[in-house]
């Protein structure tokens, strides 16, 4: 989307009021999308402990189908987990795109100077956080592994 069609610019008297008010309630969006995203992270990574531990416990009872079952079950959730992370990641580029543009029209350029002085040194959440559920795979995998093995000593 161009400037010239975000903004409209044959809005009358309250142009720049109103501009700033919806420049507010954007940027308001942008941390809900963060808090989301936070708190998704935090679902998804209670689930996968609690997954994890229940299949790790199994190996103990020898339940060896249940904990491939359980396994397999822990890496659709890590799988959904990751796509949720790049999900948030698009949408919040989304929202600080619109939000650069809106600053065209504002006396300062805050997000858009932030950005340039300082995301381009930063190592964006998105880079870190989905190593978590790349672990969680991992992890899974080496635990179908280690029951496929233990199963195969019992027959």
């Amino acid at each position: 989307m161009s400037n010239s069609e975000l903004i409209n610019k044959d809005y009358g008297d309250s142009f720049q009021k109103h501009l700033l008010e919806q420049y507010k309630l954007f940027v308001g969006t942008s941390l809900d999308v963060t808090s989301k995203r936070l708190e998704s992270n935090k679902f998804h990574l209670t689930l996968n402990s609690v997954v994890f531990a229940l299949s790790s416990y199994l190996t103990t009872l020898n339940q060896y189908i249940v904990i491939v079952l359980f396994s397999l079950v822990g890496i659709l959730i890590s799988a959904v987990w990751l796509k949720n992370i790049f999900a948030y990641r698009e949408l919040n580029d989304a929202k600080f795109k619109v939000i650069h543009e809106l600053e065209e029209y504002l006396p300062a350029r805050l997000f858009k100077c932030e950005e340039e002085k300082y995301l381009k040194k930063y190592y964006g959440l998105t880079a870190t956080e989905k190593y978590y559920p790349l672990l969680f795979i991992v992890l899974y995998i080496i635990l179908i592994a280690f029951t496929s093995v233990s199963a195969l000593k019992v027959l």
